[in-house]
């Protein structure tokens, strides 16, 4: 039988992504963790593309509608308090003030909304974003958080993510890790792919998708991480958790993974992605 495309991604799937089918975790154990969980929403970065493509240039990019009415950090916020979490930290830089004027301190919502801005006006990623909201005390250093890129929509889910992301942090937690990422098992690839076996083309397919898994933005971290961001980030250069803080941990064995279907998640990085989320969110 010859290989096809969709063959030799599904063989690469099973090497390089497998799944926790054995850990269980009840509803009560889900709500005792929301409980102990503060929603991080970074929003300091500038989006200058999708910005200039919306000609949204005197807003910050999470403030850009989604559908008519929210912006795209109102519908995280309110999807989060739909299931109960009503703590909320927003990480700003770019127009931090009309960020904050936006959203206020969220009482209309019925949730509290905590701004932790950059250190004196300076870039230092979203690395030094959390480890300044955890020094200032914004960032309860006792609470799980979830770190949601709120460009980074997940629309459709038949359960709350929410809750999903939690109890996939709960299995990582039964199995001795301390941060749990959520990822989309397969992405799609933006043009045709092949197989090509001594200069002859055997397979094509238009638009594939790669069975590597993709982060998705999302981050659940147990209290136990912000040690880590202490000894490891420095508020002295812009950095990234992924690449400073998460690495160790997996080193450690420590980091975990869930799945949630690749098609649930839009990332909104430039108008392709928008009108993709509007139209998700019009056919609900």
């Amino acid at each position: 039988m010859n290989d096809t495309l969709d063959s030799v991604m599904a063989e690469l799937k099973s090497r390089i992504n497998t799944a926790d089918t054995k850990t269980t975790v009840t509803k009560s154990e889900i709500d005792e963790l929301k409980r102990n969980t503060v929603v991080v929403l970074p929003a300091g970065g500038k989006g200058t593309r999708i910005r200039a493509e919306t000609h949204s240039e005197e807003i910050n990019k999470v403030m850009i509608p989604v559908d008519g009415v929210r912006s795209m950090i109102e519908k995280t916020i309110l999807d989060y308090s739909s299931i109960g979490i009503k703590e909320f930290v927003v990480l700003t830089g770019f127009l931090a003030e009309k960020v904050e004027d936006h959203l206020g301190d969220g009482s209309r919502w019925g949730v509290s909304i905590k701004y932790s801005r950059d250190p004196d006006g300076r870039k230092v990623g979203n690395a030094g974003a959390i480890l300044h909201a955890l020094n200032s005390g914004i960032l309860d250093e006792n609470r799980t958080s979830i770190i949601h890129n709120p460009d980074d929509m997940i629309i459709g889910m038949s359960r709350p993510y929410g809750d999903v992301f939690l109890e996939g942090h709960l299995k990582g937690l039964k199995n001795g890790c301390i941060a749990t990422f959520v990822v989309v098992p397969e992405t799609p690839y933006q043009y045709s792919g092949l197989i090509i076996k001594s200069g002859f083309v055997r397979d094509i397919t238009k638009y594939p998708l790669i069975s590597i898994p993709a982060h998705t933005g999302i981050t659940v971290f147990d209290p136990e991480v912000y040690d880590y961001f202490r000894r490891l980030v420095s508020l002295d250069v812009e950095s990234s958790f992924e690449s400073v803080v998460c690495p160790t941990i997996a080193n450690e064995s420590r980091l975990f993974a869930i799945n949630i279907p690749s098609k649930h998640w839009v990332p909104v990085n430039d108008l392709k992605g928008l009108e993709q989320a509007r139209g998700a969110l019009s056919s609900m």
